[in-house]
């Protein structure tokens, strides 16, 4: 790339949740953005392209065509469509095989993004030398992937990888917690709910950091982190389920109590899941700066103006 030219930078899955906010960031960063998803919907901050990382063929000719001096390899699945386990495998796994050859070829700095599921049920707050014990399909297979990024590494590719824990913010599918509850809060307030909220296990805890605060750290990481290490991004402040929900209560402009669901408790649920991000930390100044409270807000402000 000449010199004074802006990056150019790939996101796979940058149709997803985190994908706009890192778009966004990197936009702002002065990178010029290609985002790869199964659709090639239309972006304000990259260039769209359809983009299936389980096909090898198509992940090496998109990258040979784009010519990315970096990649964030966002592309995953958390619940499978079809409700088939090998899905799991099929991207998180081999998906994330596929980037990894394709930048080999290229040259391209790859950020494997996992998650914090690897460690699965552990108790206290961890760090990236706890074990790695997934208790489901989805941890076991981003696991597998965490661990395939270190052969490229070593052998000389620029691979950084990182372990978010859970993440939230404006426009998140009610498909997780946070924004299910402030999805319901929404309904309830213009009357298309029953004054209830349900949940599953209130006891369940999690470290809750912005997405904003999230996608500020891949870039700083891929540049600046050690070749072929691993970093957890997390607050560090556990958070029950019973916690949250009175937060996102305290907030309601009407009554509203509590009901939990057994449908809603998840057979391999893990009990807590709180993380130290002092490595990060060390390595390139990064922490989080967005309150929870400030995020809930946020998130409520956005759900409630669907309803206006």
């Amino acid at each position: 790339m000449p010199e004074g030219e802006p990056i150019r930078v790939l996101i796979t899955g940058a149709g997803g949740f985190v994908g706009p906010y890192l778009a966004r960031h990197l936009t702002d960063l002065g990178a010029k953005v290609w985002g790869g998803g199964l659709s090639e919907d239309t972006a304000e901050n990259y260039r769209a392209m359809t983009l299936d990382v389980t096909d090898a063929a198509q992940v090496a000719r998109v990258m040979q065509e784009v010519r990315p001096g970096e990649v964030y390899h966002l592309a995953g699945v958390t619940r499978p469509a079809s409700g088939d386990t090998a899905a799991f495998y099929a991207v998180n796994l081999h998906g994330t095989l596929n980037v990894l050859e394709a930048a080999q070829e290229t040259g391209a700095a790859v950020l494997v993004v996992g998650s914090a599921y690897v460690y699965g049920a552990q108790t206290g707050t961890l760090t990236e030398r706890a074990e790695l014990k997934p208790v489901n399909h989805y941890g076991a297979s981003k696991a597998a992937a965490d661990l395939a990024g270190l052969p490229y590494a070593l052998a000389g590719n620029r691979v950084v990888r990182v372990r978010p824990f859970n993440h939230v913010g404006p426009g998140q599918s009610p498909d997780f917690l946070l924004p299910t509850l402030v999805q319901q809060l929404a309904r309830i307030e213009v009357g298309a709910l029953e004054p209830v909220i349900k949940l599953g296990n209130l006891d369940s805890v999690r470290d809750f950091t912005d997405v904003r605060d999230i996608v500020r750290a891949y870039p700083k990481l891929l540049r600046e982190g050690k070749n072929g290490d691993v970093y957890n991004l997390a607050s560090g402040r556990g958070v029950s389920v019973r916690e949250l929900a009175e937060m996102v209560l305290a907030r309601a402009r009407r009554e509203i109590r509590l009901q939990t669901e057994p449908a809603r408790v998840r057979a391999t649920d893990i009990p807590e899941l709180v993380g130290d991000a002092g490595h990060a930390r060390e390595a390139v100044g990064w922490t989080p700066e967005i309150p929870l409270e400030t995020t809930l807000d946020e998130m409520l402000t956005f759900e409630r103006a669907k309803y206006v």
